[in-house]
This record gives structure tokens, C-alpha cells and sequence, in this order.
């Protein structure tokens, strides 16, 4: 799959390549001359930039100097959409007046999202031209997975104009992700055209790994028309992923026109992907036909799990268009576990229409039923009025339903009104609080962790600030860590300070190391910095043991010090041992413990 930055390059081409065509039409004749000037025009490329006055308006008469200002002008943008629109102006532009200009300029180029941008649109308007040659030229310059994207590109349009011509120049294609677009392209024209013809020409092919390409992409391509036909010749010609694909998409396409169909052939399928995968959408279509005829069906599933996963979607269907009868089913279930998946399953659903019904309905299965679905309805109820659903739950006796149920309805209260949540969980008994703040305290940190700070501050109890201190500064750390560790620094020293130095670090290593340890060295000395250096060498003890060593070395506390050595010594072993040994040998470890590591 292309990347992010091969899609922008995508739609640049599609703005550009209109540009070309017409710039390629009036040129025909420069073109053929240009071509016999090859050598003279590679070595006056060069992409290095050139420090002149550019011009936004890039004519047929522009020289070739000014092409290359124009593409140091877009090479200095900023916005990766307006570069990659700029950029391929100026390209397509070039190409038109002196294509070996281009090519040159290409081949000097480094790899990155410009160069695959440049080498699409050079190539798409050679390969209108001259086909051979541009199969050629991709095999030469197309180095990487994204640039080697032409293939598909080429042998679309090819396939498009002469399917035979195109089959013949398969040849030029060399092995790998190339062939496999190359293939995948070619097929897909040719199933459009005429799909069964596109079989046959695919079976014969003689290596294997080519067969199952071009096959798969023509089925996939004749699933949309024929399905059932489809699956038929999957089984006889396929095996392993790309039959399991194939399955997957003519089985979906013939739920569509046909899930009673569908469903009796999952039901002969052995447990697995495609099941799996397919099941659920049956079961919802033959749900809206008629339910009765999709809980027979669910029957025919093998797999205990699958089967109560189909309940489920036939009792989101059924439920929103007669949930009195979907009710009166679940109520009529066998007593156990299956119809307590079913139930919650149903009242969740119930609970987002009518919360007084589903609570009803619940309280007439009896048993512990009743306590085992509330968190569900509550989650069901939440999801339109998640202030009522809190504040009913609040008055629930205190069991661990009550917890769940409360928490359920502030993750959904807290991204409606932070303020008002955040105030909510306030009210409650302390014994709630922990597993509230677990729900508000890092969606309000995600909105405004200086606002979130504040309220933790008015959380009366210091336990219960404590837990709601950790969760913001938490998702604090995973957004902004260098704020939250300037924050750090202003707190009251203590242990609470070194958990928070320690856990802000530890996050800051994964997603910005390099300024981690530049801030942790600039820390003074104490318990603090002690915190942040354990953290880095902590981070650092896999992938880099030695310098973990060196970290862990610098940490004032001896206890805390030796603890962090002993670990990376440990860990080190069992990656190199040798390599731990020698180190563990010279390392200011005492002789009990030097023995304890090496096992002497």
C-alpha cells in the first residue's frame, strides 16, 4: 500500500497529467529531437538547488534552468499538499519541453515523495508515447515499493488501449512488487472486459506465483457480476490468503442479492477467516428478511463463539424493528450464560431508546440478571442522555455494578460536558471516586490539562487527588510531554513528584527520545533528576545496554543506582552474554552480587 505521502502524490498527478497531455500533444516532433540529444540534456540536470528568483507562471517556452528554480521554489514549501502540486507542475511542464531533461534530473534525485511524484509523471506520459521504453526506464529507476506503484500505472493504461500488447510486455517486467502490479493491473482491465477469457489466459500462466495473482485479481473482478460463479472457480484454483480473499469478497457481494444463499455456504466452510469475517453480515441480512429464518441458520455455525456473535447482530437488527418479539425470545432462552450474552447484548441496545423499558424488561428475567446487564443499559442510556444515566447510576446500592455502571456513563458525559462530569464525580461517596476519575480525568487532560489540574486540586481527599493527579498527568505526557515535565518541576518535592518525573520521562523516551535526555541532563541534581535518569536507562536497556549502563551509573541514590545496573546486567545477559559479562566484570557491582549475575 502506498504511502500517505504516495497518496497526495496521487492527487497532484491527477491535476498535473492534464497539463501533460496537452504540453506532450504540441510537442510531439521536440520530443524525438530531444531524445537523440540524450547525453547533452542528462548532464545539465541536476536537482541541487539553485539560488534564483523563481516564476510562478511555468510556460512551453520556460527554460530548463527556470523549471529547475521552479522546483527549488516547491521544494521549499511547507505544505506537503501545496509542494506536491507545485512540484508536479513544474515537472510536468519540463517533461513536455525536454523529457531526458527529466529523466536525468530523476536519476540524481534522492528517494523520498518528490522523486516517486517526479518518476510517476514522467513515466505515465512516456508510457502513452512510447510503452516499451517507459517498462524499460521503471525497470532502471523504479527503486523503492512506492515508485515501483508505475507498474500498475503503465500496464492499466496498456490494458486499457491493447490487452495482447500488454501481455507481451509482461516479460520486461522484472520480479517482485513491479510484476505483481504489473499483473494485478493487467487482469483487472482484462475482467472488466471479459472476465471468463481473463481466467484462462491467468490459469495458464506458467509460474505459480504469477497464476495466483493475475486469478485473484480477475475473480475479485468477476465476484461483482457472478458470486456464486466466482466462489466455484476460487475453489478449484485457488488455495492459502488469496483463496480466503476471494471468498471474503464474493461471499459479501452475494449477501447482497442473495444471504440465504450465502449462508449455506458459510455453513459448509471450515471455522475460520472467511466464517468468521462473513457470518455477521449474513446474519443481519437474513435478521432484516425475516429473524426467525436467521436464528435457524445461526444454528448451522460450528463455532460456539461465532454463533452467539450472529445473536448478536440479528438481535441489533430485529430489536430496532420489533423489540418486543426480540425481547420475548431472549426472555424464552435456556437459563445460563448464552442468554445472559444475549440479554445484555439486547438491553444496551433497548437502553439508547427507551431506558425505562430496557430496565423493565431486564428486571422480568429475574435472578442476577438484573445486576449483570445494568452496566449495559446504563452504556445504552449514556449514549443520548449520558447526565440522566450518571445520575441514576449514582443512586444504584453500592456493588460493582454501581462502579461500572457509573463509569460507563461519564466516558460518554465527559465528551459531551468535561465541566459538568468532572463536577459530578465530585458529589460521589469516595469509595466511587477511583473508578470515575479513571473515566474524566484523562479525556479532561486531553481538553485542557491546566483546567484538569485545577479540579484535581479541588478533589478533597488526598488518595483520591493522588489517583486523579497520575491520569492527567499521564495523557499530559503522552501529548505534550515537555510541558508536563516543566510542570513537574513546580510540584512540592516528594514521592509524588518522583512518580511523575519517572512516568513523564518514560513516555517522552518513547515518542521523543533525544529531547528526553536532553532535558533529563539539564536537571539539577536530586531526586528528581535521579527519577528521570533511571526512567532514560530504563528505556534504553534493550536496544542499547551500554549506554543504559552509563545512565544508570550517573543516578545519585545508591540504592536506586545499583537497582537499575543489577536489572540491565540481567536483561543484558540475555541478549549477549559475553558482551554482558565483560561489562559486569569491570562494573562497581560488589563480588556477591558479581557472582550472583555470572552465576559463579
Amino acid at each position: 500500500m502506498a504511502s500517505r505521502g504516495v497518496r497526495w502524490i496521487f492527487a497532484a498527478i491527477a491535476l498535473v497529467l492534464a497539463i501533460a497531455a496537452i504540453a506532450l500533444l504540441a510537442r510531439r516532433s521536440r520530443f524525438s529531437n530531444t531524445e537523440k540529444n540524450a547525453s547533452r540534456s542528462e548532464v545539465a540536470a541536476t536537482p541541487a538547488p539553485i539560488a534564483q528568483e523563481s516564476t510562478n507562471q511555468i510556460s512551453a517556452e520556460t527554460s530548463p534552468i527556470d523549471f529547475r528554480a521552479a522546483l527549488n521554489d516547491a521544494l521549499r514549501e511547507n505544505d506537503p499538499r501545496k509542494r506536491s502540486i507545485m512540484f508536479g507542475k513544474a515537472i510536468t511542464a519540463w517533461f513536455a519541453q525536454d523529457p531526458q531533461a527529466v529523466l536525468a534530473y530523476i536519476r540524481t534525485m534522492p528517494q523520498g515523495a518528490e522523486r516517486t511524484e517526479a518518476l510517476m509523471i514522467a513515466l505515465t506520459a512516456l508510457g502513452r508515447k512510447d510503452a516499451e521504453h517507459a517498462i524499460k526506464l521503471a525497470g532502471d529507476l523504479a527503486q523503492t515499493r512506492d515508485e515501483q506503484v508505475i507498474y500498475s500505472v503503465l500496464f492499466d493504461e496498456m490494458a486499457r488501449r491493447d490487452l495482447q500488447r500488454a501481455v507481451a510486455l509482461l516479460d520486461a517486467v522484472p520480479q517482485g512488487e513491479a510484476r505483481t502490479n504489473a499483473l494485478r493491473a493487467l487482469a483487472a482491465n482484462w475482467a472488466q472486459k471479459d472476465a471468463l477469457a481473463a481466467v484462462n489466459w491467468a490459469q495458464n500462466l506458467g509460474a505459480s506465483d504469477d497464476r495466483t495473482i493475475a486469478l485473484e485479481s480477475t475473480l475479485v473482478i468477476l465476484a461483482k457480476r457472478d458470486p456464486q460463479r466466482t466462489i466455484a472457480l476460487a475453489q478449484q484454483f485457488l488455495a492459502g490468503p488469496a483463496l480466503d480473499r476471494v471468498l471474503t469478497e464474493s461471499l459479501r457481494q452475494l449477501t447482497v442479492n442473495d444471504p440465504q444463499a450465502a449462508g449455506e455456504i458459510v455453513s459448509s466452510l471450515a471455522p475460520g477467516p472467511v466464517q468468521s469475517s462473513v457470518a455477521l453480515e449474513i446474519a443481519r441480512a437474513l435478521a432484516a428478511q425475516q429473524p426467525t429464518n436467521a436464528l435457524e441458520w445461526i444454528k448451522s455455525l460450528s463455532d460456539a463463539k461465532l454463533q452467539q456473535l450472529a445473536l448478536n447482530n440479528v438481535l441489533d437488527v430485529w430489536g430496532a424493528s420489533d423489540p418486543a418479539a426480540a425481547g420475548a425470545y431472549v426472555a424464552a432462552m435456556p437459563a445460563g450464560a448464552d442468554q445472559l450474552n444475549a440479554a445484555t447484548h439486547l438491553a444496551k441496545n433497548f437502553a439508547a431508546k427507551d431506558p425505562a423499558a430496557a430496565l423493565q424488561w431486564a428486571q422480568s428475567l429475574g435472578g442476577s440478571a438484573y445486576d449483570t446487564m445494568l452496566p449495559s443499559i446504563v452504556d445504552g442510556w449514556a449514549q443520548h442522555d449520558p447526565a440522566a444515566a450518571a445520575k441514576w447510576a449514582g443512586t444504584l446500592p453500592p456493588t460493582s455494578a454501581r462502579a461500572v455502571s457509573i463509569k460507563a456513563a461519564l466516558s460518554y458525559w465527559v465528551l459531551q460536558d468535561v465541566n459538568a462530569a468532572s463536577a459530578f464525580v465530585n458529589t460521589l461517596p469516595q469509595t466511587d471516586q477511583p473508578s470515575a476519575i479513571m473515566a474524566v480525568a484523562p479525556a479532561f487532560a486531553q481538553k485542557d490539562p491546566r483546567a484538569a489540574l485545577a479540579w484535581v486540586q479541588s478533589l478533597p481527599d488526598p488518595d483520591i487527588r493522588e489517583i486523579a493527579l497520575q491520569q492527567v498527568v499521564a495523557r499530559w505526557a503522552d501529548n505534550q510531554p515537555a510541558d508536563a515535565a516543566r510542570w513537574i518541576l513546580t510540584e512540592p518535592e516528594g514521592s509524588s513528584q518522583i512518580d511523575h518525573m519517572s512516568a513523564v520521562t518514560t513516555k517522552w523516551m518513547a515518542s521523543d527520545p533525544q529531547n528526553a535526555m536532553d532535558w533529563a541532563q539539564s536537571l539539577p541534581a536530586g531526586a528528581s533528576r535521579d527519577a528521570a535518569f533511571d526512567a532514560v536507562s530504563a528505556q534504553l536497556s534493550a536496544q542499547n545496554p551500554d549506554v543504559a549502563a552509563k545512565w544508570a551509573d550517573a543516578i545519585g541514590r545508591p540504592e536506586l543506582r545499583a537497582a537499575r545496573l543489577e536489572q540491565i546486567a540481567t536483561a543484558w545477559l540475555k541478549t549477549n552474554p559475553q558482551a554482558a559479562r565483560d561489562w559486569i566484570a569491570k562494573a562497581d557491582f560488589s563480588a556477591e552480587t558479581k557472582a550472583r549475575l555470572l552465576g559463579d
